[in-house]
């Protein structure tokens, strides 16, 4: 019989699980980026992630040719990333970093032709103080041609209300579901509530982990205006297959391209 236990975690409980449910998208998600990167005459030949966590980018990027660098805050989940990518080839290399190091410490990962940051990742950045260090940080590892891909879901006040999604995928005899609940700000709140219930079923029994966080959210005009005062530019809008944004509609869920100044 499954027991149950709520350990209260946090967003990385442990890296297999984080890897398993997020995991099944990748190639479609990389598929898109490879997308935007040719219609933008980049090479793509190396390509950088901050905060890649257990680096299931990085195995699909390496698997398909290229050469890949990556960091994050978490030793474990660069431990996990490290043990995946050696099983796959050798053109990586990963440094334990977080978004707002000093470019400097991180000049062993560059340059690059292309970095990323997809799915909302940068909204963990709680003011633009820290976006403005990370915008230098990134631009100081970019070829003098270089991209940074940044997906972000924008926030339309006028539009908001609480979202849900369900993710479930099976590895061998574990399978993990995770339930995310997204809560909008209200008022002048810039802060979105995140809600997750993530249950993993071994053959020993169900684990069930409850935590929550908080992304900054973004207006059109709010990241407009960041932006601009930024050391990169934008040179770019695409959608999430990777097709250029046509028209003024908010699009649900966008690849910004940015380069240095």
């Amino acid at each position: 019989m499954a027991s149950s236990a709520d350990t209260g975690g946090g967003l990385y409980i442990e890296p297999m699980l984080y890897d398993v449910v997020n995991t099944p998208q990748t190639a479609q998600e990389i598929d898109a980026m490879e997308r935007i990167v040719r219609q933008h005459g980049n090479p793509g030949s190396s390509w950088l992630e901050p905060a890649c966590g257990t680096g299931r980018y990085l195995r699909t990027l390496l698997g398909r040719g290229h050469q890949v660098a990556g960091y994050d805050p978490l030793p474990a989940m660069l431990q996990y990333a490290e043990a995946r990518l050696a099983t796959i080839g050798d053109r990586w290399r990963l440094q334990t970093a977080s978004f707002t190091d000093p470019a400097p410490d991180l000049a062993g990962l560059g340059p690059c032709d292309v970095a990323f940051c997809p799915v909302n990742s940068l909204r963990h950045l709680h003011d633009d103080a820290q976006v403005l260090g990370h915008f230098n940080q990134v631009a100081a590892l970019l070829n003098r041609d270089g991209i940074y891909l940044v997906g972000l879901d924008l926030h339309d006040p006028e539009l908001a209300m609480m979202d849900e999604d369900v993710w479930t995928a099976t590895r061998g005899s574990l399978t993990v579901q995770q339930v995310i609940q997204y809560l909008p700000p209200e008022g002048d709140d810039r802060r979105e509530e995140v809600i997750v219930e993530l249950m993993a079923t071994r053959p020993r029994g169900t684990e069930h982990h409850s935590y929550s966080y908080t992304l900054r959210t973004y207006t059109e005009q709010q990241w407009d205006r960041l932006v601009a005062r930024s050391a990169l530019q934008r040179v770019g809008v695409h959608n999430a297959k990777g097709r250029p944004h046509q028209g003024t509609a908010q699009l649900p869920y966008q690849y910004e391209v940015l380069k240095a100044r």
